[in-house]
């Protein structure tokens, strides 16, 4: 088996229990992989503000550690001073996603970097829920244009997971063949550049490092995951 130098891992389900924490063996695991010189990166739905909490418990700080967002949509280094790999929506093709979910009566809301923003008046408890969770502020604003200088990382619609079912089988091709459309949980829907995957963003670390490969190794269990399984030399 190839040395692994660079350990991708998913979050919920994956290195946080049903508790929400992260148990001591895992703890322990990294501490390992750090003694042996291998890279451990966070790759993950959230943005950075609803991880930095984890990266500080595990000691996954600084300019020289790593941690991929957005599903793949931002790649950046663990302080943020760094990015290395982003693929964003542009203000159309968000404007395309929010006309269809209104079609579905189903919340949506775009996300940069560090922040929420929603046309919706009424926000759905799984978006207030998730917004909570990932520490990130919303922004209700009047219009899809006021959005126009705002770099939109992902569009993400937020319902019960029975309606949201039935939303995700009716998203039409025209914005189904330009960009990629991924459950990360059974309570929310995103939309992202057909470019911003796990898979690409953890190749493109890889290559800025100078590591093969087949050298890394990715851990989750989400189909948001799929794509860093398949590419990794070991999943």
């Amino acid at each position: 088996m190839s040395e692994i130098k660079i350990v991708s891992i998913d979050i919920d389900g994956t290195l946080i229990n049903d508790e929400r924490q992260i148990p001591l063996d895992v703890k322990s695991a990294v501490q390992q992989a750090f003694a042996q010189d291998v890279k451990v990166v966070i790759t993950t739905g959230r943005p950075l503000p609803g991880v930095r909490n984890i990266l500080d418990e595990l000691g996954i700080v600084g300019s020289e550690q790593y941690v991929i967002t957005h599903n793949g949509g931002l790649m950046q280094t663990a302080d943020g001073s760094q990015i290395l790999f982003h693929a964003a929506l542009d203000l159309a093709e968000y404007k395309e996603i929010n006309t269809f979910m209104r079609e579905q009566k189903t919340y949506i809301q775009a996300e940069d970097q560090f922040a929420a923003y929603t046309t919706n008046r009424l926000i759905h408890r799984w978006a207030s829920f998730e917004n909570s969770l990932v520490n990130l502020p919303l922004h209700i604003v009047n219009n899809d244009n006021d959005l126009e200088h705002v770099e939109i990382i992902k569009g993400i619609a937020n319902a019960e997971s029975d309606d949201l079912d039935k939303v995700q089988a009716n998203v039409p091709t025209s914005i189904s063949d330009k960009m990629s459309v991924i459950r990360s949980t059974a309570n929310n829907l995103e939309f992202i550049n057909k470019d911003a995957s796990k898979g690409n963003a953890l190749e493109a670390l890889a290559k800025a490092l100078n590591v093969d490969i087949k050298n890394t190794m990715a851990i989750g269990d989400q189909e948001n995951d799929y794509s860093m399984i398949e590419r990794a030399g070991l999943g």
